[in-house]
């Protein structure tokens, strides 16, 4: 079993154990946690958002139409979902030790060990911050959304004497990761994008031998990882399925 599967599992325990618990009456605090290595933590919200903003953007573009001779307009994909988490309010002696977890998990090199994996490597193996669970109250019914950190604001109102910050209200800007766990209708056509195509992973294979012979760019692999939300290359297995980027999203950049 990976640490992968194990974070995981762990995840789903935590999820339903928590939703257990909120529909059981008891007061459960928004939070968000992240299961794998190395960027291991849990965030809980002292005070819970005054205010969830969800949006998503549907991308067309004109394409043929065989029967009116014409063009019509089609869906290609719907990004990402944005959540923002607004006036979130931490309090405590703790609150700059959750305030910096928060900030690490912006970085794709979160964590000790993930800069100590950068350092020892030579290159950051890593595109995309580490997958976090924000959860609050019961799945489906409540908010349970698999998400990476894009933004955050921390703003420290309150301090002891000795300089110690015990309350600070936070804002966060996340996007939406694709997960059987979240509570957002799921984007069918993410891997389906004009242009791109389906690669099954052969034994010897990885990202950088399949962008080569591909595009005859090793360093494509970082696209090809971003379209897959794939964080860990290392971790692709002979037998898994990948889209490979069309080459106007290698060129504008506009992977996801």
């Amino acid at each position: 079993m990976t640490a992968a599967m194990i974070g995981a599992g762990a995840n789903l325990a935590a999820g339903v154990a928590i939703g257990a618990a909120s529909l059981a009456g008891a007061r459960v605090p928004a939070s968000l946690r992240c299961t794998t290595l190395p960027n291991i933590g849990f965030v809980y919200f002292d005070f819970n958002p005054k205010e969830i903003s969800i949006a998503r953007t549907a991308q067309r573009r004109n394409m043929p139409s065989p029967a009116s001779g014409g063009s019509q307009a089609a869906t290609q994909r719907s990004d990402p979902a944005k959540i923002t988490l607004a006036d979130v309010t931490l309090e405590g002696m703790d609150t700059k030790l959750r305030c910096d977890t928060l900030l690490t998990w912006t970085s794709p090199d979160a964590g000790f060990l993930g800069q100590l994996l950068s350092v020892v490597t030579g290159q950051n193996l890593r595109t995309q911050p580490p997958e976090l669970t924000f959860q609050w109250g019961p799945p489906m019914i409540g908010f349970m959304y698999t998400v990476n950190m894009q933004s955050i604001t921390v703003k420290y109102t309150r301090f002891t004497s000795a300089g110690i910050p015990v309350r600070a209200k936070v804002t966060l800007g996340m996007y939406e990761v694709p997960s059987l766990l979240g509570t957002l209708p799921q984007n069918p056509t993410s891997g389906g994008l004009v242009g791109r195509r389906a690669h099954t992973v052969a034994h010897g294979e990885s990202l950088q031998s399949i962008a080569t012979t591909n595009y005859g760019n090793p360093g494509a692999w970082r696209r090809i990882a971003e379209v897959n939300g794939i964080q860990d290359p290392t971790r692709v297995r002979p037998g898994d399925t990948i889209y490979l980027p069309n080459p106007q999203e290698l060129a504008d950049g506009s992977a996801r």
